[in-house]
């Protein structure tokens, strides 16, 4: 998964890099490749429908990678970014868990509930491309939007448990079915049960300082994935949401 995903990128880079040869820029610089990194603060959404995705909140996590931008006139740009993107949500207090895992011989699709901290991990490699619109504010100041779609490939996953709690039968805690505390500690590797492969859109605004050949930028874009991340209906129903503020660095060719 790895080298498809850096196979994917430097193909972009060097696509852009060939473009780049013959495409009439402002000041002739025209190609920039560079770093950034940040914050990431994701959200799982629309698992309601299903007791097992619902309610969950954001959770925050790092985004770092590389990027790669291909102008394309003095307002335009055609910008490619390879992500590490860690995912997710979270969820405490009363929820609800798979009854099999307390008792097997309990029916398919019942749930009995606890009080506990947990936190889903999904981390990603990302590839979003966008179009970006460019305002100069002088020679050396622009702002920009941007916006595309993006293709995220699932690195690993996991379910972060902890605390302990009597287990009910029922939400409101009226019906208890264990009435000693049990201890929901643990660290479970999910990889197997989410989606390899995860398809969204992305955009946002930035700021851009030019010195030179270089530039320094802060970035702030939001992204929605298109594709359900459970494998099976059965563990719910939810998309993949995330808000990015970063910092990058570039240098222009």
């Amino acid at each position: 998964m790895k080298k498809l995903t850096t196979t994917l990128f430097v193909l972009v880079c060097l696509t852009s890099l060939s473009f780049s040869q013959s495409s009439p820029l402002k000041g002739g610089t025209d190609f920039s490749v560079g770093i950034l990194g940040g914050i990431n603060i994701p959200r799982l959404s629309g698992g309601n429908g299903n007791e097992l995705s619902r309610d969950y909140t954001s959770r925050s996590g790092p985004a770092f990678g590389l990027t790669a931008s291909l102008g394309l006139g003095p307002h335009f740009a055609l910008t490619a970014d390879l992500l590490y993107s860690s995912e997710g949500g979270k969820r405490n207090g009363v929820q609800a868990i798979d009854a099999s895992s307390i008792n097997p011989l309990v029916p398919a699709g019942t749930y009995f509930y606890a009080n506990f901290k947990n936190q889903s991990i999904l981390n990603y490699a990302e590839i979003p491309v966008m179009v970006k619109y460019i305002i100069p504010f002088n020679k050396s100041q622009t702002v920009y939007v941007d916006f595309g779609p993006y293709v995220g490939f699932l690195l690993n996953a996991k379910q972060k448990t902890t605390g302990s709690s009597i287990i009910y039968a029922d939400r409101a805690q009226t019906m208890p079915i264990v009435e000693t505390a049990q201890s929901f500690n643990a660290n479970t590797d999910i990889t197997s049960d989410i989606n390899t492969v995860n398809f969204g859109l992305t955009g946002g605004a930035g700021f851009t300082q030019m010195f030179n050949s270089s530039e320094v930028f802060l970035d702030v874009r939001g992204a929605y994935g298109l594709t359900v991340i459970q494998k099976v209906s059965a563990n719910g129903s939810s998309h993949n949401g995330n808000l990015l503020i970063d910092l990058g660095y570039a240098l222009h060719f």
